[in-house]
């Protein structure tokens, strides 16, 4: 597998080339590999473009801290910061 960096760059290629479904192809490579890849998550959510983008999102972040997790308190933290960014795209759409 290429370097995350490598991977967020083409991430935000195809994000501004509003290739969404490559974007999130890669980014579940990211996040399978590194699921407290704050970048991903910030990418994840600019890929979100409705409402029921961002539940879906949402749920992925529960599955993938329910499953994921090792380290409680330090991902738990992240966790609220992203579903906290979730919460602001949506208010604001």
């Amino acid at each position: 597998m290429a370097k995350i960096w490598e991977l967020l760059d083409q991430t935000y290629y195809f994000i501004g080339k509003k290739h969404y479904a490559e974007a999130q192809s890669i980014l579940d490579k990211i996040l399978n590999a590194d699921p407290q890849n704050v970048d991903a998550w910030d990418a994840y959510i600019r890929i979100c473009t409705t409402q029921r983008d961002l539940e879906g999102l949402k749920n992925y972040i529960a599955t993938i801290w329910e499953t994921r997790v090792q380290d409680q308190d330090y991902l738990q933290a992240t966790q609220r910061f992203i579903l906290q960014r979730v919460d602001e795209k949506m208010s604001s759409l």
